[in-house]
């Protein structure tokens, strides 16, 4: 059946992209197609991945609304640049690498505007774009194009036909792995790549799979979002300034292809072949569909299709698909008819890796530009063919190149471009029946790190766990390459900070390797092992005791002991967590033997549950919950079902304990000066602190300058980078962009190092950086903070609030300070509960000073909004 392209945007009228055929081929048998709601698509998804997707689903949305609303952190963007002016930012970032080690990039083009072929961009799924203009040089360099771009999530970059100054860079990762990052639609240039800018229309575009531009200059985009019509495949015939879906099962009626049955709206592939004929897939863990645009092709129930058209013949048309069942690749075919007709060939092996295999995550593959019968394919592993997919060859023992492929690029027949789990390699010698590859990362440094870990001593040591680039192991000032200590995806790692010398790295769930002699060697713990506990499950060390806490089973925690001897191993079971499973864990600075959990929805099981902080003392032998809190809407941590990310606790103060939360639309900054008790709100939910996915918290060591002046404060790793606040003033609490140097990009994980009183972050998608941390402020002296002197202070538009600490202290004298130093107040008062009227004052920041008789002291910055 063929349909007229005039009616393609007549509503009800037949589109000129057509339905799939009536029936689909299963094993040489024709079957029907069975007509799936959009509630039945999202079962269709397998179990593992399932469990991955939810965790990440879970940690981000909104509870409200149940989605992940990305176009927000646009929002957050305009907040950062409207604040900039106003703001002062004392950290100064310094980028650490690893300049050896890439990152996960599902997008490679080569310039049209070079003919040399030097000249290439590619990106990073959460580090953002970068380029070089000597990509065929022994080691060419790579420069960061925009750091500081809305949404770093790039997965495909596509250049114009015409007009080579014009390229597109689609963002968000679709493939439901559990770190990937939502998009914030399309990216244009029209300056070479110099200047980005969003396309507004495509503002709710979350996942760009694909992004192809016809012989007649229209745009096509194949999208995965999880809500809204922006689904399928979407068409603009105007530049981008309006979409009308063409393919795809929707949220709800009218379909976009009256008469077609629709078994999914998450497209996965397009292709344009030289003639014009464009060919999409649908299908990501649902039955896939194939289509081209002038006729019907092929269907068939697999959950991932990869479609390529030879750039040197039209009719010849290659597709591999997902098997449902095993994960494998299932089905090849070629068409040499443009999809008329099609043969059927043995998959090629190296894609696969029984069990294990995952061509729902890594599924690629293109054809030779000079010949059609030349194709390489991606998986796992890589394969090619030179008749046409009649037979392969397995070069994935051929040296050099890492595994997980997802972009491949012809540059000419001997020299193929690759974009893979360990950013870009190459190979110039492809022609060769075993061609060789070489890694083109030297600057690519799109590393994405889940956790870090410094020593205590060695100011350039750290180990860092990474996706699926292991736990590397930093020995060198400034940017410099690292070596891996353990293997695959690297996790949390600790370093023992008394002395360094036992070390832990982490893979997924409770896996762990450890070394005794500071990271000279590692050894698997073994039996002690097991596969229980989140993807990247939340670990604390307790320095002191060699135990390695942990989440586990959900209801339960994980207590690794004796780390420096004969390990062993104990899942401890806490029955006030109910369903819950551990998110954060953090053990006491203070009190021996105790840790704080984070407990939160994990799975489909526990979707009704609030989240909940748990205080556990003996915790190294036989628990007891010294203290429970649900976190529900209203009094405590907002939002029913939210995802804890992160407890700190005080080392100056044991009563003070820091909460953060990930998802959006929630408050997500809590803090306790009760020890747990009651928790005051220091996030307005997008007033003070933008909607934003909130991923670590800690507190600043009493001293530290944050914005201006010293006395502590708190440090976030967000979605958008580093932000502080030194002032604790509840909902008017301040918090301000702290990223000089840094990208905006999500911090997963910071740590605070005393020896040389600096910071160290893990990104995921630049690597990591670090940053000193100062204490001078200008017209007040810089004294040390006396633990438990004072509790904590509050101001609001008539009066600052200071509460007492516990000391013996008779009196104290309290001297306030404007901006510039000037002495406002200055009192002696009893020891004891005090506030003090500032109405009188202009809204501004200030600094208290408070000395006690036993020379006690306590600096801090507080702000008075009105």
């Amino acid at each position: 059946m063929f349909f007229d392209e005039k009616m393609v945007f007549t509503p009800f009228k037949t589109f000129f992209l057509p339905f799939l055929l009536a029936g689909i081929l299963v094993s040489g048998v024709l079957v029907s197609c069975k007509n799936l709601s959009s509630d039945s698509e999202e079962k269709l998804e397998m179990d593992g991945m399932e469990k991955a997707m939810r965790q990440q689903f879970l940690m981000t949305r909104d509870p409200a609304l149940n989605r992940v609303p990305t176009e927000r952190l646009l929002d957050a963007m305009r907040f950062m640049a409207n604040a900039r002016t106003t703001q002062i930012s004392d950290l100064t970032w310094t980028e650490r690498g690893p300049n050896n080690i890439g990152g996960r990039s599902r997008a490679v083009m080569i310039d049209k505007n070079d003919p040399t072929g030097n000249t290439v961009f590619a990106a990073s799924v959460s580090g953002g774009i970068f380029k070089t203009s000597n990509f065929l040089s022994a080691t060419p360099s790579w420069t960061v194009v925009n750091d500081l771009m809305a949404n770093l999530a790039v997965t495909v970059l596509v250049q114009d036909r015409n007009n080579f100054n014009i390229m597109y860079a689609g963002t968000g990762e679709g493939w439901f792995n559990l770190d990937a990052v939502r998009g914030a639609g399309i990216f244009k240039t029209i300056d070479g790549g110099v200047t980005w800018n969003q396309i507004a229309s495509t503002s709710g575009f979350e996942f760009v799979q694909d992004f192809v531009i016809d012989n007649n200059g229209n745009l096509y985009v194949a999208l995965r979002n999880l809500t809204s019509n922006n689904r399928g495949v979407m068409r603009s015939t105007d530049n981008g300034n309006s979409w009308t879906q063409i393919l795809g099962l929707q949220q709800s009626d009218p379909s976009p292809c009256p008469g077609v049955t629709f078994t999914t709206g998450r497209a996965c592939d397009l292709e344009v072949a030289t003639n014009g004929d464009v060919y999409a897939a649908l299908g990501i863990f649902t039955p896939t569909q194939i289509f081209k645009s002038s006729f019907a092709t092929y269907g068939n129930t697999t959950f991932r299709a990869e479609v390529a058209v030879a750039p040197s013949n039209s009719q010849r048309v290659y597709v591999m698909m997902q098997d449902s069942a095993t994960d494998q690749v299932q089905d090849f075919y070629r068409s040499n008819d443009g999809g008329a007709t099609w043969g059927s060939f043995t998959a090629p092996s190296a894609l696969n890796n029984g069990s294990n295999s995952q061509t729902w995550y890594d599924l690629i593959m293109a054809v030779d530009s000079a010949n059609a019968d030349n194709v390489v394919v991606g998986g796992i592993q890589l394969a090619k063919s030179i008749d046409g997919g009649a037979s392969w060859s397995n070069i994935s023992s051929s040296p050099g190149v890492h595994v997980d492929q997802h972009a491949l690029v012809f540059l000419n027949s001997s020299t193929l471009l690759i974009g893979n789990d360990g950013g870009i390699y190459a190979s110039s010698d492809f022609t060769f029946s075993n061609p060789t590859f070489v890694s083109k990362n030297n600057g690519f440094n799109a590393t994405q790190f889940y956790g870090c870990d410094f020593h205590p001593t060695d100011d350039n040591y750290f180990l860092a766990g990474a996706q699926d680039n292991n736990t590397q192991k930093f020995t060198s000032p400034g940017i410099n390459s690292t070596t891996p200590v353990i293997g695959g995806d690297g996790g949390i790692p600790h370093i023992r900070q008394t002395d360094g010398q036992l070390q832990i790295a982490a893979t997924l769930n409770n896996n762990y390797y450890r070394s005794l002699n500071g990271g000279a060697s590692f050894s698997n713990l073994g039996a002690v092992n097991n596969d229980n506990g989140q993807f990247i499950n939340p670990t604390d060390l307790d320095n002191a005791q060699n135990i390695l806490y942990a989440g586990d089973d959900t209801t339960h925690y994980y207590r690794i002991s004796n780390l420096a001897g004969a390990p062993v191993g104990n899942s401890l079971r806490i029955t006030n967590m109910g369903t819950r499973g551990v998110t954060a864990v953090k053990i006491d600075p203070i009190s021996p033997n105790t840790i704080w959990l984070g407990c939160s929805v994990v799975d489909q099981t526990t979707a009704n549950l609030v989240p909940m902080v748990l205080k556990i003392t003996n915790a190294n032998a036989a628990p007891t919950v010294a203290l429970s809190r649900t976190i529900s809407a209203g009094t405590d941590p907002s939002g029913s079902q939210a995802y804890i990310s992160s407890i700190d606790v005080d080392a100056s103060n044991g009563s003070n304990v820091l909460l953060t939360l990930s998802n959006f639309g929630v408050q997500s900054v809590w803090e306790s000066t009760d020890g747990g008790t009651t928790w005051n709100s220091l996030d307005n939910n997008g007033v003070n602190l933008p909607d934003m996915p909130v991923f670590c918290g800690i507190f600043a060591p009493p001293g530290a300058q944050l914005s201006g002046t010293t006395g502590g404060g708190i440090i976030l790793g967000t979605a958008l980078g580093v932000w502080t606040a030194s002032t604790i003033s509840g909902y008017t609490t301040q918090w301000i962009a702290n990223n000089n140097g840094l990208a905006n990009v999500p911090v997963y994980m910071i740590k605070y190092r005393q020896a040389n009183t600096s910071l160290v972050v893990a990104t995921h998608g630049r690597g990591l950086f670090t940053a000193p941390l100062t204490g001078v402020v200008t017209g007040v002296s810089n004294n040390v903070i006396t633990k438990d002197f004072i509790k904590y202070i509050s101001a609001d538009a008539n009066q600052l609030l200071i509460v007492k600490g516990d000391l013996n202290t008779v009196k104290m004298q309290v001297r306030i300070y404007d901006a510039a130093g000037k002495l406002l107040y200055d009192h002696v008062h009893p020891y004891q509960n005090l506030t003090i009227p500032i109405s009188i004052w202009s809204k501004g920041t200030y600094i208290i000073k408070m000395v006690g008789n036993n020379r006690e002291n306590f600096v801090r910055q507080f702000v008075k909004y009105r």
